[in-house]
């Protein structure tokens, strides 16, 4: 699999930001003319992370009908965004140059911004119809360890008629051999998405038998029922927001691997799903040391934009590291 992310701290990173993005789009299915505007906004969006902050995320996630180029740092932040959108507008310790032809560039633009903490930026172009259900929003950002050409933690959004089944997968270690496990999980949810996740988990357990293993939690959303079920094993962090603006419920997983050893058969859990619910689970490669209430106004923004800002904040640097939200669709 070719990774699609890197770590932006010198002038050559940008041109290798623009041919990972140029790369990815062209696997996505869009069209030249259209390439070449993800190729003007990911060198632009590469170049801002290097002269304002210094060093940042640059990542790309091709997945759910889109493509989805995701820029984030830990710099000063931007004081007035709107400024930032004026072509020529450029002031000494902010973000800002560029953002506007990003923004003219993409089908959809996204930022959120704190000063003194950093920046996320997303820009996105649409490669076919959403296949998502019931007004359902979905966003990853995804790092892979340092020193790795494959990145060890993997996710997927499988739908059905009604409902769409999400998971993330943690294989052990990082590099080629826990790729290796995790595309065997995620392989097992795009076979089988219409079934309950613990039985999805179960079905899991030959299937990474031969591998390393690894931790995976699976939630499944059906929202004209106002229903999420969820079942997981290992250590990915899941987090639920009956509402944007409430408390944050911890969702536990099983203790164990999925593949190692076999453990009592799983359950699922169920919970009530609506418009205004957020789910954000993440792996292991993001330190669990976080809450929403510490950045006023970031669920009002696109799931992308805060899996980048939460990847940025809290991503530990030393190994791969995923984050997937999803967002009900509603109180935007």
């Amino acid at each position: 699999m070719t990774r699609d992310d890197l770590i932006v701290t010198e002038p050559s990173h940008v041109g290798r930001a623009r041919v990972v993005a140029a790369s990815a789009a062209t696997r996505a299915g869009l069209p030249l003319e259209r390439v070449h505007l993800v190729s003007l906004a990911a060198t632009e969006l590469a170049s801002n992370l290097l002269k304002h902050a210094g060093r940042g995320v640059f990542s790309v996630v091709p997945a759910l009908g889109r493509l989805d180029v995701v820029a984030v740092d830990c710099g000063p932040g931007i004081g007035r965004i709107e400024d930032s959108m004026r072509d020529g507008y450029s002031t000494t310790g902010t973000l800002g140059g560029g953002l506007g032809a990003v923004r003219r560039a993409a089908d959809v633009f996204d930022v959120y911004s704190r000063r003194g903490q950093g920046t996320s930026v997303l820009a996105r172009w649409h490669a076919g119809p959403s296949p998502l259900p019931g007004g359902l929003r979905i966003g990853s950002a995804i790092l892979t360890a340092p020193g790795e050409a494959e990145c060890g933690d993997r996710w997927t959004a499988e739908t059905t008629d009604d409902s769409v089944t999400i998971a993330v997968s943690d294989g052990l270690g990082h590099g080629r051999l826990a790729a290796r496990a995790s595309d065997a999980a995620i392989s097992t949810v795009a076979a089988h998405p219409e079934l309950r996740p613990a039985r999805i988990l179960e079905l899991m357990q030959p299937s990474l038998a031969s591998t390393r293993g690894a931790t995976v939690a699976v939630a499944q959303l059906s929202p004209a029922e106002g229903r999420m079920r969820f079942c997981g094993v290992g250590n990915v962090s899941t987090r639920f927001y009956a509402d944007q603006d409430g408390p944050v419920q911890r969702i536990v997983s099983r203790h164990g691997i999925v593949g190692v050893a076999a453990r009592p058969r799983p359950s699922d859990s169920a919970y009530s799903w609506s418009s205004h619910s957020w789910l954000v689970l993440h792996s292991d490669g993001i330190s669990d040391k976080w809450s929403n209430t510490d950045w006023p106004g970031l669920f009002t923004h696109d799931p992308a934009t805060v899996a980048g800002w939460i990847l940025g904040q809290r991503g530990r640097g030393r190994d791969d590291a995923c984050v997937v939200v999803v967002s009900g669709g509603g109180g935007r």
